[in-house]
C-alpha cells in the first residue's frame, strides 16, 4: 500500500498543544536540534504529512503514534516499522510525505 499527504506549512505552528497532539516525545527530542523556527516548521509539518501518509496507507489510527525519527545520515524511518519505507520533501511552503508498506 501507498500513502501520500502534502501539507501547506503556513498552517504549522509550534503552538504547545498543536505540537504535542502530532509529535510523539521522541519526535519531539528531534525537533529541538532544529535551530531555527523555518527549520522547527519544516520538521512538525513533515512529520504531520508522514502521519497522514502512514494512516492513508493503513488506514489504523494506531498509526499517528508511530514515531517518525531520522536515522544518522537524516533519512526519516517509522521506529518499530522497518518494513515501511518513508519519504519527507519540504519546498516553496510545503511539506510531502510518501509512505510505501509491503
Amino acid at each position: 500500500m501507498i500513502g501520500v499527504d502534502i501539507v501547506d506549512l503556513s498552517r504549522i505552528t509550534e503552538d504547545e498543544a498543536f505540537v504535542s497532539r502530532i509529535l510523539t516525545p521522541e519526535e519531539r527530542e528531534e525537533l529541538v536540534t532544529r535551530g531555527s523556527q523555518s527549520r522547527r516548521i519544516e520538521y512538525i509539518g513533515g512529520r504531520f504529512a508522514a502521519k497522514e501518509a502512514l494512516f492513508k496507507a493503513t488506514g489504523e489510527t494506531a498509526c499517528l503514534t508511530w514515531p517518525v525519527l531520522n536515522d544518522p545520515e537524516g533519512k526519516p524511518y517509522v521506529k518499530g516499522h522497518p518494513e515501511i519505507a518513508v519519504s519527507i520533501s519540504h519546498d516553496g511552503g510545503l511539506a510531502i510525505a510518501a509512505v510505501q508498506i509491503p
